[in-house]
């Protein structure tokens, strides 16, 4: 593809909408995010989709576009490319991809958002050299992806590498996806949010209640660990439960898939830096002989990761 030509890179996610130009060479040239606000439904959302793509089509010569390539939350269907299920959208059966092609008649790409971060920053952030990777973001939910000899592991329904998704607590709490016990129901922001809520129905003592408001929904990871390291004893109890599950989670990942590189992102790692000195411990702890090697680095792309990865599918190279 000539290095002329750009792509439209979009991460549609549970609470933020972003896009980017990226040059055929991964430069980024433009950026813009707005709120996804998911609670409008499928065409509130499309609607908010479509505005930021016209706003960065508008912001060069259309022409020279190659294609949309589109990283979104959930299940995406391996041959028609729409969105299956994603429960932090609410969404069943989203043809995406033909709604977008369909509005701007141009080729458009969709791949699982942080699929798309982690291939993001093995082509283009801390990733580069590497022939292996595994890339874990939390965030709003817990999301992985895995690049092994070069090649973005997908698995035959387009699931492979849910981390978020697998059982870590036999019967444990509910989660969003309608299973129990996933690692996502501790270790996310829609987790906290949820037994925060829990404990304030149940009317259990917590500092977090003045925090928020008695309003769950003020809830944020940074909020949760800084109420925990305060001596709170709820607090601490659901923090040590994220940091215990995430950790051995991922240290499982890593004795499965034995990659190069451990890649760590999202917005609770971001607001939250110690987590990831907590997971480290425990891969190392747990992991011992898959982690000899193993390197471990933050995500260098920031929140433009899937950007960079949904916007090198239209290149045909993921």
């Amino acid at each position: 593809m000539s290095s002329d030509r750009s792509a439209v890179g979009i991460d549609l996610g549970g609470s933020k909408l972003r896009g980017g130009l990226l040059s055929g060479e991964g430069e980024l040239l433009g950026r813009l995010e707005v709120q996804t606000e998911a609670w409008k439904g499928a065409p509130g959302v499309l609607a908010n989709l479509k505005r930021v793509i016209s706003r960065l089509l508008d912001s060069t010569d259309p022409a020279r576009v190659a294609g949309i390539g589109i990283a979104a939350a959930g299940q995406i269907h391996p041959v028609t490319q729409a969105v299956v299920f994603a429960p932090n959208l609410q969404w069943d059966d989203v043809p995406l991809r033909d709604e977008i092609e369909s509005a701007f008649g141009l080729p458009t790409y969709v791949e699982n958002d942080v699929r798309a971060a982690a291939w993001g920053e093995y082509r283009f952030g801390v990733g580069r050299g590497t022939k292996s990777l595994i890339a874990v973001f939390v965030g709003t939910g817990v999301g992985s992806g895995a690049v092994m000899d070069g090649l973005l592991l997908k698995g035959a329904s387009n699931v492979a590498g849910e981390l978020g998704h697998t059982q870590i607590v036999p019967d444990g709490i509910p989660c969003v996806c309608g299973q129990r016990g996933c690692v996502e129901a501790y270790a996310s922001g829609q987790g906290f949010m949820r037994r925060v809520e829990t404990a304030l129905v149940d009317g259990t003592a917590t500092c977090l209640k003045d925090d928020t408001g008695g309003d769950a929904g003020r809830v944020t990871a940074a909020l949760v660990a800084r109420a925990a390291a305060a001596g709170d004893e709820f607090a601490r109890r659901i923090w040590g439960d994220a940091e215990r599950y995430l950790g051995s989670a991922i240290a499982n990942y890593v004795t499965l898939l034995n990659p190069e590189l451990l890649v760590l992102g999202g917005g609770i790692m971001t607001a939250v830096p110690a987590l990831i000195g907590a997971i480290e411990r425990q891969v190392r702890a747990h992991a011992t002989l898959m982690s000899r090697d193993l390197r471990i680095a933050r995500a260098s792309l920031g929140d433009s990761s899937a950007i960079f990865g949904a916007a090198d599918r239209v290149w045909g190279r993921a």
